[in-house]
């Protein structure tokens, strides 16, 4: 009891709220603007043809679990980065980020490869036939930008260890205008160039990418936040265990991101066998969730870096508080975004397409994707806390549990031996999300109760 009351003391909280917020807020917005980007995609694609939306969907649904894998493995940088700085260590963080730009280089190449490879996957699974070599080439595009994207992924978390997110919002919010003259050009065609749908989505996203990575290490070098670190000059040599301290923390959160993007892709390629306003409905329910979705996850963002940098200065009552305020303003955010999506779906589901069919599909699905809201806010925060505590292979349990062993059997039993269809797979990520957020909460309390 004493123990929470001081994790609880009014003032403590309250200037701790105030630390967490003033990182958060540029978090979420950049997290806002980077997914921002992938709904521009949706909304162009979708005006361009239905079977340009359906295989932008299907190639994201095959895209985002390699992505994703990579981008947990980069989320080992935030919290050693912030543990360094919570020690004043100037060395251990200058050679995290050496580490994360020649890791960014080793990974994007057999990244790259697989995108290559993925159409027989395409037909195996058996996704409606004129909609893989449209989703190939979108794929085959992306994989042109896997290292710029992947240098910025590097980038990006250890500068969010060091509390720079409000630069992770201003190089997002700059390359906004970017992704929307380039996906209206070359999905469109025009100044001597042939319209080419779905694939010029892949290639506009891959300028996109590249323009965030410059943007970005352009402020690495040039900020006072940096000087006398000489973050990019005498580079220290490399030694393995550099990197196994790294792939050591991140090899299981990107197994347990992928986890849940991996349900998430699996839902949309098995929905991906039905019919084209039933994929075309799902991926803008999706995008919408997804949105309402970076609120949470830009919260995570800070709580992760806040949590690390109090375990670096050997505070562990303010990384609980911490945790505890992620959490409860979790909670918070996903009531906010549930009463939004039930209370304006219609207005949101007319950005993206003007078809009878598929607005029906998606409004439906809305209304599935408003009752996870809370679960998904609560998990992605929970886990944000265990991340700064470098507590990564319980939770990469967790998500296997959670995702694969219940959610997909449930979602899949309904739907194929229930008649439920694609109502039935969106049960799965219900029932996943509340599992999971739930064991990860109970995680979190169990963890710092045996490390205070």
């Amino acid at each position: 009891m004493s123990n929470i009351n001081s994790v609880l003391q009014s003032k403590k909280i309250t200037v701790e709220a105030k630390q967490l917020l003033a990182l958060a807020m540029p978090a979420i917005l950049a997290q806002f603007a980077q997914m921002s980007m992938g709904v521009i995609d949706t909304i162009m694609a979708g005006r361009y043809s239905a079977d340009a939306l359906a295989a932008v969907a299907i190639g994201v649904s095959l895209f985002n679990p390699i992505i994703v894998f990579v981008i947990g493995i980069f989320l080992a940088l935030s919290p050693t980065v912030a543990q360094y700085h919570g020690q004043n260590n100037p060395s251990g963080i200058k050679k995290t980020f050496q580490v994360g730009i020649i890791l960014a280089v080793v990974l994007a190449i057999p990244s790259s490869i697989a995108l290559y490879l993925l159409e027989p996957v395409m037909v195996a699974i058996g996704i409606t036939p004129e909609i893989i070599p449209l989703a190939n080439g979108y794929l085959q595009a992306l994989a042109w930008g896997l290292i710029p994207l992947y240098c910025f992924f590097a980038l990006r978390f250890c500068n969010e260890g060091m509390f720079a997110t409000k630069a992770i919002m201003y190089v997002s919010l700059a390359a906004l205008p970017f992704n929307v003259v380039f996906n209206y050009w070359f999905v469109n065609g025009g100044l001597g160039l042939e319209a080419m749908g779905a694939v010029g989505v892949g290639w506009a996203t891959v300028v996109v990418w590249i323009v965030m990575a410059v943007f970005l290490l352009l402020y690495t070098l040039n900020s006072r936040r940096y000087q006398g670190y000489q973050l990019f000059s005498n580079w220290i040599k490399p030694q393995l265990g550099h990197y196994s301290e790294i792939l050591k923390l991140g090899l299981p959160m990107g197994l347990a991101l992928g986890m849940e993007v991996a349900l998430f892709g699996a839902v949309g390629l098995m929905i991906g066998r039905y019919s084209v306003p039933d994929i075309a409905g799902h991926q803008i329910a999706l995008n919408i969730a997804s949105m309402a979705f970076t609120l949470s996850l830009g919260l995570s963002v800070a709580v992760t870096a806040r949590v690390g940098y109090h375990i670096g200065r050997d505070d562990p009552t303010n990384a609980k508080r911490t945790g505890i305020l992620g959490i409860g303003f979790g909670v918070i955010i996903a009531l906010f975004t549930a009463s939004m999506m039930l209370g304006f779906g219609p207005q949101f589901v007319a950005l993206f397409t003007t078809d009878q069919q598929v607005t029906a599909v998606a409004l439906n699905l809305l209304l599935l994707a408003a009752i996870f809201q809370i679960s998904d806010g609560v998990q992605v925060n929970a886990n944000g806390a265990l991340r700064g505590m470098k507590d990564t292979k319980i939770p990469m349990y967790i998500c296997t549990i959670a995702y694969w062993l219940v959610g997909f059997p449930v979602g899949y039993i309904l739907a194929e031996y229930f008649g439920m269809g694609i109502t039935g797979y969106w049960v799965a990520l219900i029932t996943g999300l509340t599992l999971a957020a739930l064991l990860l909460t109970y995680r979190f309390f169990r963890f710092t109760n045996n490390n205070q």
